[in-house]
């Protein structure tokens, strides 16, 4: 499977490839040289046909994979310095559900506020969260915890916490770095944790 950064070179590499190819083609048509402009549609569509290959492949090689309670899922940009685990469960009027970020960068921040959260139970159902992580950066080489609350419908029970980016235009880049394939990378919660004794 292609990682982030391959697939997002694939994606901008589609679009200039294939947008060269259409003003060609147009040209072509317009200096009337039908066999340039086959040419270039040619290669616009095999290079439509390349990333859909890719895009299609990641989504079939990805199976679903729950990770145990306190493993993490990794977010990359050029590189994958972001971490997300799940700490801790809170019942309550609302259920919260604690979430660790943690950067392995040496110098740029990163940016939790730029994914987005999910908990689905085992019946099937998703619950977005009722807050949001501050979108402030989190420095290189720091960590910090936010609690999600979630409405009080959400049973922690055989639930998982799904995370992604929350960027539409990361639906089209093929590879680790399409939502979709995130999706299948689930964050199991730990058991419930009482405040108090």
């Amino acid at each position: 499977m292609l990682p982030p950064f391959l697939g997002a070179l694939l994606l901008l590499g589609s679009a200039v490839v294939i947008a060269a190819a259409l003003i060609m083609a147009l040209w072509a048509r317009h200096i009337q040289r039908p066999e340039l402009r086959r040419v270039a549609l040619a290669a616009g569509g095999g290079m439509a046909g390349i990333y859909a290959f890719f895009w299609i492949l990641g989504l079939l090689l990805t199976p679903t994979t729950v990770l145990s309670p306190g493993s993490e899922l990794r977010f990359c940009g050029l590189d994958c310095h972001l971490h997300v685990s799940v700490t801790g469960v809170h019942p309550g009027p609302e259920l919260g559900v604690t979430v660790r970020f943690a950067s392995n960068a040496v110098r740029a921040p990163e940016w939790p506020g730029k994914l987005r959260f999910r908990l689905r139970d085992d019946e099937g159902r998703e619950f977005a969260p009722l807050n949001l992580p501050p979108d402030a950066p989190l420095a290189a080489g720091a960590e910090s915890s936010f609690e999600l609350r979630f409405p009080s419908e959400a049973r922690p029970a055989g639930a998982v916490l799904i995370v992604t980016w929350d960027g539409g235009l990361d639906y089209l880049v093929p590879g680790a770095g399409n939502i979709l394939v995130q999706r299948r990378r689930r964050l199991a919660l730990p058991g419930e944790t009482r405040s108090g004794v």
